[in-house]
């Protein structure tokens, strides 16, 4: 190593620079001098040597000191101490040629640093030796809402990318499948490399929506209609459920609008918690008849007429003071 030039001044960079700045210079000479890509070998160990003390944070502030008081710590590369005030050695406990065949193999040799990211040569041969597991692949269904509360099978044919054959399996959409799920099919997708395992199929469920049944995962909400006269008086209504049941909801006499009963167990099937359902929510939504008989309008009417309860009251309170 030449003694008037610093760790910094072999690999171009400022003494401020930045990790990352640090790093990419020495990506660069790295790929530049490196003996498998016909570089220059020693030119190779002395960027090497700068890189393993300047991506070291204690190293490097140990460096900084010596610099400070004058010294330029490296400069007697290998630590015979003859030539330099100070002297810096970097090579980490093993010979240059163990560090080659590392660096060769894909095991790095200065802090992790794979350097097969940057060339080609005998690591990243070894490297694309390896077994390696094919990628996931992915496919949709499409689903109805009664499919989704119940459960269903479906047969899918699909073809796997690398060799463009076409696979049959049947899909098992389980009770209570939700709009989005996903369904894993383990080694069912694209085949491994050097006898690498084969990856996923990933199916992605598309529940359509039901006319009444609204998912909110395991519960379901629905809306039941009731008339005026329902709400006023009271009422016992059948509510169908998801499973196609039916259960007797009794609508208490002044029921408003809005108002939600709950069934426990009522709602579809737990895919997270096998033997559990969710619950059913129903809730009222009072319907005003838009068309009116004489009859009925006259009824009506006279009950309007009298009746001396003051329904705005509260909001009254807040008008105009006269």
């Amino acid at each position: 190593m030449a003694t008037n030039k610093s760790y910094y001044d072999i690999l171009g960079v400022k003494r401020d620079a930045s990790d990352d700045d640090i790093k990419k210079a020495f990506r660069k000479l790295a790929a530049k001098y490196h003996p498998d890509a016909g570089g220059d070998e020693q030119k190779f160990k002395e960027v090497s040597e700068a890189y393993t003390t300047l991506s070291d944070p204690k190293k490097r502030r140990e460096y900084d000191q010596m610099l400070m008081f004058g010294g330029i710590p490296g400069a007697d590369f290998g630590g015979s101490g003859g030539r330099g005030r100070y002297t810096y050695t970097t090579n980490v406990g093993g010979d240059w040629s163990d560090i080659f065949n590392n660096m060769r193999g894909g095991d790095g040799g200065f802090g992790g640093f794979d350097f097969s990211s940057i060339f080609g040569g005998a690591g990243g041969a070894r490297a694309a030796n390896r077994p390696t597991k094919g990628s996931d692949l992915t496919m949709s269904v499409d689903v109805s809402a009664e499919e989704a509360f119940r459960g269903a099978t479906r047969k899918a044919t699909y073809r796997v990318p690398s060799t463009g054959e076409e696979q049959t399996l049947t899909i098992k959409i389980p009770a209570g499948a939700v709009d989005g799920g996903k369904l894993r099919y383990r080694g069912r997708g694209e085949y491994g490399t050097n006898g690498g395992d084969r990856g996923d199929l990933v199916i992605t469920t598309h529940v359509a929506e039901h006319p009444v049944f609204k998912r909110d995962g395991a519960d379901v909400r629905m809306e039941l209609p009731l008339s005026i006269y329902e709400a006023a008086l009271g009422a016992t209504v059948d509510v169908p459920t998801p499973d196609g049941t039916e259960v007797r909801l009794k609508v208490p006499a002044g029921t408003q609008d809005g108002k939600t009963f709950r069934f426990r167990d009522l709602g579809a099937p737990n895919v997270k918690r096998k033997g559990s359902r969710g619950a059913l929510f129903v809730t009222v939504r009072v319907k005003v008849p838009t068309m009116l008989s004489k009859k009925e309008r006259d009824a009506l009417a006279a009950l309007r007429d009298a009746d001396t309860r003051d329904y705005r009251e509260e909001v009254m309170r807040y008008g105009t003071k006269r």
